[in-house]
């Protein structure tokens, strides 16, 4: 259910700086570390060229640099979540080529214009009545079908507070078949998107959005406050805190201003130490990756993603105690969020085969997540099997790996039982080990069982009496019908 990757490229590394993707043609080699809740599991067996998951589907514009590290998980993993990379995308034709204005935060939001309205009722503008979330996402992109479930759940929590908006601008046959077809819960996706959805008119609001932001990658949200300004921009599986702050009145707009805007400092210095960075890796030197690293985290020291990845270049250079310190770190700051905490899980439990990760911050960590999910998440019951399996908890393993498979599509079903099978297999005996012959005495407990080889008493025959010395290993026995020496005659 996840695809941990970590894949270092100039132009991937500097969007997750600034939002939520990269590029702008399609690319099968860029990926950032995650798990998402989609895919399953697949035990990782990490290769010397350190490949830990699945890539996800990525587009470039940028020169990209090889990818060097990936992981991957126990039956397909899409994690995580927490948190899966974004999908970088084409942007999409506009009428009019008119140069695209600078958006920021802080900046006011520009009308949306929407060609039709798939399940809801028209918004005619942003109100200061309420806060706004435009989301934009395609029925092609995986890591956007694996978030929106959690973007209607929190539809349902915010109620008439915040309007969810969805845009994609796909052609409205593709949008309504989409919609008629099941999710990887069972449901069909028009039950399960009860936030609004709506086809973008001719790539406008593409335009006034993504590209005016510098955003290519997919999925991407905007949150538009009270203010009828824009607040946040990113990855949707990060806009919890943000949303809850916003919508509170809490938010520092000042600071998220600030901190957007030196995210283009981190894209320059990316350009220069991407490629460092990869080189590192190439060369299992995750030492010298990390003292790049900790250069960006320096930079953007908020960066979710930023820190996963220095979290798995410990694991990875097997420096375990700073690892499990950074990963008691993340669990208390992701306490409220189930993806988040699910691809902790994930990784610490996937990441490397031997001792060094800690599994109780894993367990502790995947069981906040199925308690925040109310064991209702097919990837985070598997995160959990995976786990308890790490942890010699077989039979907890195989139960929880029953639910998810109870939960998951058909699609998924197939990568979920093959873990289960794994996981029944740990319980039974090992091949070819000898059991007690039917009705055979077991020794009484205390008792010392015979040396192998050695002749047991034939029927009848007196024991040696409790205390006396049993004949030494290869002593000769007395012939048959010899007198046994009296007792106490010497041996």
């Amino acid at each position: 259910m996840r695809n941990l990757r970590i894949a270092f490229v100039v132009a991937g590394m500097s969007s997750v700086m600034v939002g939520c993707g990269e590029g702008n043609t399609p690319s099968p080699t860029v990926n950032i570390t995650e798990k998402s809740a989609p895919e399953t599991n697949v035990t990782p067996d990490i290769p010397p060229d350190m490949d830990l998951v699945e890539p996800a589907v990525v587009v470039e514009s940028a020169p990209v640099v090889e990818p060097a590290v990936v992981v991957e998980p126990a039956v397909v993993v899409e994690p995580a979540v927490v948190v899966e990379p974004a999908v970088v995308v084409e942007p999409a034709p506009v009428d009019e080529p008119s140069p695209v204005a600078e958006l920021t935060i802080g900046d006011d939001a520009p009308p949306i214009s929407i060609a039709k309205w798939v399940n809801a009722d028209a918004v005619e503008g942003f109100t200061g009545e309420k806060v706004y979330v435009v989301e934009f996402w395609a029925t092609w992109c995986g890591p956007c079908l694996a978030g929106m479930p959690h973007i209607a759940a929190l539809q349902t929590e915010y109620g008439d507070k915040v309007r969810f908006i969805g845009v994609t601008a796909e052609e409205e046959e593709v949008v309504s078949e989409f919609m008629g077809q099941s999710s990887r819960d069972g449901k069909l996706w028009s039950e399960v998107l009860t936030y609004s959805i709506a086809l973008d008119q001719n790539g406008q609001t593409n335009k006034a959005y993504m590209q005016a932001a510098g955003q290519n990658g997919i999925p991407c949200a905007f949150i538009v406050g009270k203010s009828r300004k824009v607040e946040w921009i990113g990855h949707p599986a990060s806009i919890d805190k943000p949303l809850q702050e916003v919508v509170d009145g809490t938010w520092d707009l000042a600071k998220a201003r600030a901190t957007f805007l030196g995210a283009h400092e981190v894209k320059e210095l990316m350009e220069e130490v991407g490629p460092k960075i990869n080189a590192a890796l190439q060369n299992g030197d995750f030492k010298a990756a990390l003292v790049f690293l900790d250069q960006l985290i320096e930079k953007s020291p908020e960066d979710a993603q930023l820190k996963q990845a220095r979290f798995q270049f410990l694991l990875k250079g097997e420096m375990f105690d700073e690892a499990n310190k950074a990963a008691e770190i993340m669990v208390q700051e992701s306490n409220d969020n189930a993806l988040e905490l699910n691809q902790l899980a994930w990784v610490l439990a996937t990441a490397v085969s031997g001792p060094g990760p800690d599994l109780d911050i894993a367990l502790a960590s995947a069981k906040r997540a199925e308690e925040l999910t109310e064991s209702k998440d097919v990837s985070i019951l598997d995160t959990l099997s995976r786990v308890h399996f790490r942890m010699g908890n077989i039979e907890e393993a195989i139960a929880n790996q029953k639910k998810a498979i109870e939960l998951a599509d058909p699609q998924m079903k197939e990568q979920l039982e093959a873990a289960l099978q794994e996981y029944e297999a740990a319980l039974k005996p090992a091949e070819g080990e000898a059991k007690p012959a039917e009705g055979e005495a077991k020794p009484a407990e205390g008792e010392a069982k015979p040396a192998e080889g050695e002749a047991k008493p034939a029927e009848g025959e007196a024991k040696p009496a409790e205390g006396e010395a049993k004949p030494a290993e290869g002593d000769a026995k007395p012939a048959e019908g010899e007198a046994e020496p009296a007792e106490g005659d010497a041996n």
